[in-house]
């Protein structure tokens, strides 16, 4: 096996990855299958990415990066600590994974369709027509924000808030220890909301997840403790990531012209477009783990304690898989599906809802503005993330 040092490295900061991260990722990927850069070793084959994300042998790679932000002693590195974020595969992994899968699974989640149409409804019911609007604010921010009050059984308005603190806190991920206060102060303050939610959800159990999840606590399936992480864990990683996977499907679909009039006319083809969007342009560019154990990864020996991070970047533009995959083609074979939530016992909990929120803003925004005009929109890439940077379109009725 080659060791590491022989593998060439890759520099996610320079203005080609910058500009144009998917179609460089895929040139990297097309001389190599592993590479390296300054955050670890980098695997860049479709193969070996699905490899990355089900082997046993790789874990999670959260512990690390919090030591890295340098997070300090106290109740927001104990919440990560006791997180499902912190658990590689096993029992304990699986232990918190089956309420709340029970909860939040494929079927489980249609249950929540008819509060996400209508936090869509309104949402869209208070945009103005005919003149610019940040979308960004005013759209993708309040359909996660909004969906996750109705879970919580808190009032609307708290959308705000639960859509601001959850940008916050995703900060974990840049990876830049200057950002570490602002980051546990905004966990401070989704965790003494949290608490509150609960304790008024004790006081008259609903119809709702956290009335759900108090009922399993009190089964016995979930400690106190797991209740309050659960409920942290789906406000950090939902509202953030969903937002920005909402205005991703909205610019490269709205951007096609005769695609956007098409979904407004045809709504069922909003699945598979949005399935596209999120291959073409996915959310999450790589997902981190750490070698348990001393490992080969590509014919390159890989040591215990070195972090590997599976590049769905390079993977969903492989032409071996995704045949012209610069091209967005809504028509592709729905197998393989695109990697953007992981898989296995490390799959996205919230995957289900999030596609379902995705869905939901896409069909009715298409329906009710076929004509919508895009007046800025504006990527922002990362080694981990696509973010969108600015949306502002000018909304058409039929």
């Amino acid at each position: 096996m080659a060791a590491l040092a022989g593998l060439p490295e890759i520099d996610f900061e320079s203005r080609a990855y910058r500009t144009e991260p998917f179609k460089i990722l895929s040139e990297w990927a097309r001389k190599w299958n592993v590479a390296r850069s300054s955050r670890g070793v980098e695997v860049l084959d479709h193969e070996l990415c699905r490899f990355a994300i089900i082997d046993r042998r790789l874990g999670t790679g959260h512990p690390k990066l919090m030591h890295l932000l340098g997070l300090p002693e106290g109740e927001v590195l104990d919440y990560k600590r006791n997180s499902i974020s912190f658990h590689n595969r096993g029992p304990r992994r699986r232990k918190l994974r089956v309420p709340i899968m029970r909860l939040l699974g494929s079927e489980a989640s249609e249950r929540f369709r008819k509060d996400v149409r209508q936090v869509v409804d309104r949402a869209l019911s208070d945009l103005p027509i005919s003149e610019p609007v940040d979308l960004i604010k005013s759209l993708c921010d309040q359909i996660p924000s909004g969906v996750y009050c109705r879970w919580v059984n808190a009032p609307l308005n708290d959308a705000d808030f639960v859509g601001r603190t959850s940008h916050i806190v995703q900060q974990v991920h840049t990876r830049d220890p200057d950002r570490t206060g602002e980051i546990v102060e905004g966990f401070r303050r989704l965790l003494d909301y949290i608490d509150e939610r609960t304790a008024a959800a004790r006081l008259n159990l609903g119809d709702d997840l956290i009335s759900d999840l108090v009922r399993a606590t009190d089964r016995g399936e979930l400690s106190r403790r797991e209740l309050r992480d659960w409920l942290v864990k789906l406000a950090e990683a939902n509202t953030d990531n969903t937002s920005h996977q909402i205005g991703i499907a909205i610019i490269d679909l709205a951007s096609r012209n005769d695609l956007w009039m098409s979904i407004g006319r045809r709504t069922q083809l909003v699945p598979a477009a949005v399935r596209e969007a999120m291959r073409f342009r996915p959310r999450s560019i790589s997902t981190s783990r750490e070698a348990l154990e001393d490992m080969e990864i590509g014919g390159h020996a890989v040591p215990k304690g070195t972090p590997v991070f599976a590049n769905f970047g390079a993977a969903h533009w492989d032409s071996a898989i995704y045949p012209e995959p610069q091209q967005f083609n809504i028509n592709r074979p729905r197998n393989p599906e695109h990697l953007n939530f992981g898989g296995g016992i490390f799959s996205c909990v919230g995957r289900f809802i999030a596609t379902m929120e995705v869905e939901e803003t896409v069909a009715e925004l298409a329906r009710k503005f076929p004509r919508m005009r895009l007046e800025e929109a504006e990527f922002e890439y990362s080694p981990m993330f696509t973010s969108v940077k600015r949306l502002k379109a000018t909304l058409q009725p039929a």
